[in-house]
């Protein structure tokens, strides 16, 4: 076992003893909300700390590693990102897990409680030792190192065994390490996030002053800069062991829908309603928000400035989720007014059933992305699969890379603008889940139906089925083996005990959902209609959350969703819908989930002897179910005889499982050749007879990726 690999046990098995918390204390009884994206407004006031975080060492490994490693290290995707931990009270402090911690005060904190062993940080004259507090722009990577071995004594020995074993292994470089250059930037709302970024990866650049612009060749230079720091690093310095990572954050300038959902909500009238002072210029500064309309002309007034500033800080959060694994964001101007028009119709027609009105604006909703999106799109491959990660609440998925949606081309995953209150959690949130393939042999499905409801039958039945054939196939022989654990409350109660009493780490559930146009997403039980929002204090929620209703993060409704209501309660990542759903074709997507469990995570683990992230798992599903949909329409339209599926069915998956190179142009040449046709024929269909099958309607929310299923040959978690 090499070095890293020994560390890296170590660290899985003691993860607070590798972990450095930052501890950002906020102002006391400050629970106010911005007026746009609902974002904490005590953590506008902690800007300029939220920046200053990322120049430091995320773990100890990067305490005494050199810079080259340290990168390395978050390439590999193996290691937590940053852990940030607000805190309103100082006692919360103590509940911190890691050992190191870092806290920075507000000025003028003050507290009667005994202070925890911590490095405190601020202009705050605290009553505490010297050696153990230090000024904002005193703390460094050197200040760190200073109070680690100031309090090493009092450490426990695992702590202090970590300590020594890192000591040997890395050269124990204290110096400020920074990467010299001649770089000199345009910082602005465009590059922020990317330059935060580059600060990470300790690059001593320039820029001029802050401007609220966006400049595409601006945002092209500071991605190309952190692409070559990848390159050279993961050419030159290769990790011993490694997850794929993002390899590009995509996100846009979008808000919450709800001034567009509810716009009687914000009319000058009814914002007076609501005690605002001057709503005439906070309409103005809504339409503003909405357009993307904001820049170094515009006419200020206090509502502009809150939404310049709010925007600042989404911007500070994506630049600190891009430095835990040093990946660039391509900032994209989308904004609400170019899609809430189309989205809106796509959910009118839609909920109609209505196919050839929702062809119609789904092509022309296409049509807008591409324009928006082509310039970003360039940083993907054209060839191979990218692990990709949106930042909107718009579905940028949906765009067209090389010929499919991004979302079948590109392992694809997507983080909220709105709720702040929520987004800032979830974007921070930069932890791995590391689970072993037995944990998935228990799947917990919730059904809930009225006796007369013509659907209640459709999943249960093919669980039946499911079962039949693991029995006939005499899986007994076989390590793994997927059981189904299905329930049926009827009311919220029953809800949640079945919720407290599993300890699987997926949920999947099978009911009606909605979401009204002026209410949150709702989920039917047999007895009554709940919100998740109600219920996550008291539920335990898995990581793993499958979403087979309707409507369950609809594309053109408010942002509590039940999604989010998902991801608010611990979820690390949903699979929602984005329109309501067929329910024969959704019970068949969940069996085929099944199934992929049972047959695909054996491959993977025992055979490849390769770890396998959540992201890649589903993915690879909803692509194979793309082809699968695609044969299926083929045989519907008449061009091709039913007898044909089984063999197009084989030829695509020759090329998806195991993930070919080009996949979809070998796919398209089979086919063709199949149907005696010309390639630019079937890619033809696809772009305009096949569109949005089912399969796209479920859309990945959270950090999927970051959920890892291990393989002992690849990743230890013991020595």
């Amino acid at each position: 076992m090499s070095a890293l690999l020994g560390v890296t046990a170590l660290a899985f098995n003691q993860n607070h003893l590798v972990k450095i918390s930052y501890v950002v204390m906020l102002d006391e009884a400050d629970d106010d909300l911005t007026i746009f994206n609902e974002y904490p407004i005590t953590l506008i006031n902690k800007l300029d700390i939220l920046k200053k975080i990322p120049e430091l060492p995320k773990d100890l490994c990067e305490v005494f590693c050199s810079k080259e490693t340290a990168i390395q290290l978050r390439l590999s995707g193996v290691f937590d990102g940053y852990t940030i931990v607000f805190a309103k009270d100082a006692s919360e402090i103590f509940e911190v897990e890691s050992e190191i911690k870092v806290v920075f005060v507000w000025d003028g904190f003050d507290t009667d409680l005994e202070l925890p062993r911590a490095l405190y940080v601020g202009n705050s004259d605290i009553n505490i030792n010297p050696k153990y507090k230090c000024k904002l722009d005193e703390i460094n990577r050197q200040r760190i190192v200073s109070y680690i071995y100031e309090i090493l004594s009092g450490l426990s020995e695992p702590q202090k065994s970590y300590i020594s074993e890192l000591e040997e292994l890395y050269e124990n470089d204290t110096s400020n390490h920074m990467i010299g250059c001649d770089y000199i930037f345009n910082r602005s709302i465009g590059t922020e996030a990317n330059l935060i970024a580059l600060s990470s990866a300790k690059l001593d650049y320039s820029f001029e002053r802050y401007r609220y612009e966006y400049s595409e060749e601006n945002i092209v230079e500071t991605i190309n800069v952190i692409n070559r720091i990848r390159k050279e690093i993961s050419e030159n310095k290769c990790p011993d062991i490694a997850v794929r990572t993002n390899s590009i954050v995509i996100s846009d300038m979008s808000a919450s829908l709800d001034f567009q959902v509810n716009k009687l909500e914000y009319t000058q009238n009814a914002l007076k309603g609501k005690g605002f002072d001057d709503p005439i210029s906070l309409t103005k500064a809504i339409k503003l928000v909405l357009r993307n309309g904001i820049d170094e002309k515009t006419e200020r007034s206090e509502y502009v400035d809150l939404a310049y500033i709010e925007r600042n800080l989404i911007e500070v959060l994506i630049g600190i989720y891009l430095s835990s694994n040093i990946m660039p964001c391509a900032k994209i101007p989308l904004s609400n007014s170019d899609l809430y028009g189309v989205l809106k119709d796509i959910g009118i027609n839609g909920r109609k059933y209505n196919k050839k009105g929702l062809k119609k604006k789904y092509i022309e909703l296409r049509n807008i992305l591409h324009k928006f999106t082509l310039e970003a799109f360039d940083y993907l491959s054209e060839r191979n699969s990218s692990m990709v990660k949106i930042v909107s609440n718009l579905p940028i998925e949906w765009a067209y890379h090389n010929g499919l949606p991004l979302m079948v081309r590109h392992d694809v995953s997507r983080l909220p603008i709105s709720p702040g209150w929520l987004a800032n959690r979830v974007i921070l949130d930069t932890s791995n889940i590391h689970v072993d393939m037995d944990s998935f042999s228990n799947v917990l499905v919730i059904s809930s139906f009225r006796e007369d409801d013509i659907i209640k039958e459709h999943l249960s039945s093919k669980i039946e089925v499911f079962n039949g054939m693991a029995f006939n196939r005499k899986t007994s022989d076989k390590r793994f083996k997927v059981t189904i654990d299905r329930k049926e409350p009827s009311n919220r109660e029953e809800l949640i005990a079945i919720l407290n009493g599993s300890s699987t780490p997926i949920v999947v559930f099978d009911m009606h959902g909605g979401h009204s146009e002026k209410e949150g997403g709702v989920i039917s039980l047999k007895d009554e209609a709940i919100s998740i929002f109600d219920i996550v204090q008291a539920a335990r929620i898995p990581p793993i959350v499958v979403l087979s209703s309707c409507d369950t993060s609809p594309i053109d409704r408010s942002h509590y969703s039940t999604a989010n209501a998902f991801l608010a309660g611990g979820a690390k990542t949903v699979l929602a819908s984005a329109l309501p759903i067929l329910s024969h074709e959704s019970s068949t997507f969940i069996i085929r989930l099944f199934v992929r469990l049972q047959e695909y995570i054996p491959i993977v683990i025992d055979k490849e002897k390769r770890s396998l992230q959540w992201s890649s798992f589903m993915s690879g599903m909803i692509r194979r179910t793309f082809y699968t949909e695609f044969i299926d329409y083929l045989i519907k339209a008449g061009k091709i005889e039913k007898d044909w599926r089984s063999q197009l069915n084989f030829v695509a998956g020759m090329c998806l499982d195991p993930l070919q190179e080009d996949f979809h142009s070998r796919i398209i040449s089979s086919f063709a050749k199949e149907l005696c046709i010309n390639e630019s024929e079937v890619q033809r269909i696809i772009d305009e007879d096949f569109i949005l099958p089912e399969c796209l309607k479920y859309l990945q929310y959270g950090s999927p990726e970051r959920v890892i299923i291990n393989s002992p040959s690849h990743i230890p978690l013991s020595q």
